[in-house]
């Protein structure tokens, strides 16, 4: 059986971690597992893994070695952990700052989980966030073929500097490229919806988070040593309410 790993802390934030992953391996109708990367003690992760019903999977390491080598392995299908380091520390880092370096490091989905979120017990609405150009968009097929496939509700956030004009009557311009968007970028999901922002892309898409809260923000996070690599992504990691899935993008 396949496998959902909530990689969880010795704090309080690994509650949420695991209610994620437990939403998670329902949608992908797999086995929740919690591990546990020993650091400073375990007995709050003990308590947490014990009462949402999950035996805990101790490990000795390296954070950043252990997780990777999880994550990887041939059932594993996603890794749910904090938007913290594991074991609670972090210091100067920015949020988010581990999941990235393991979202950089598999080709599988990474969901980071605020400490203060609110997992549902079913996943039902997913905002996923896309630029226009088409390695990017193809990039997050994969999120939108499993949203489709198990009735998820999608919204797709583009944020552009303006919306093109395909007509020259104003009021028929955002329908036309929102179904030329939709045509070319989200085949095989008629029950999408497409939302159109102009502006800049973390405050818009994370003000659409605010209004409608979705159970899920996807997101791409490329795959490159570039130090400008995902502005839009560490910002929108370091202020969702909600819990972000990170799609690699090559």
């Amino acid at each position: 059986m396949t496998s959902v790993i909530a990689a969880i802390d010795n704090s309080a934030a690994a509650r949420p971690v695991l209610s994620m992953a437990r939403a998670v391996a329902e949608v992908l109708r797999a086995e929740p597992i919690a591990v546990h990367v020993l650091e400073d003690g375990d007995a709050t992760a003990q308590a947490v893994a014990k009462a949402g019903g999950t035996r805990l999977h101790v490990l000795k390491g390296e954070p950043l070695d252990e997780l990777e080598r999880t994550v990887n392995e041939g059932d594993v299908v996603a890794l749910v952990l904090g938007s913290r380091d594991v074991g609670g520390g972090g210091g100067a880092r920015p949020a988010g700052h581990l999941a990235l370096q393991l979202a950089g490091r598999t080709d599988k989905p990474v969901i980071a989980v605020p400490p203060d979120a609110h997992p549902p017990e079913r996943i039902r609405t997913v905002l996923i966030a896309m630029e226009g150009t088409p390695g990017k968009a193809r990039a997050l097929n994969r999120t939108i073929e499993l949203s489709s496939g198990v009735g998820l509700e999608m919204t797709v956030v583009h944020v552009d500097e303006e919306v093109p004009s395909f007509t020259d009557q104003v009021q028929h311009e955002t329908e036309a490229y929102a179904q030329a968007f939709l045509a070319r970028h989200v085949v095989g999901a008629p029950v999408a919806t497409l939302e159109l922002r102009i502006g800049i892309p973390a405050v818009e898409v994370l003000a659409l988070v605010e209004e409608r809260r979705p159970d899920l923000v996807a997101v791409g996070w490329p795959h490159s040593g570039s130090p400008e690599r995902g502005t839009v992504v560490r910002e929108i990691l370091a202020r969702s309410p909600v819990p972000v899935l990170l799609v690699a993008v090559s």
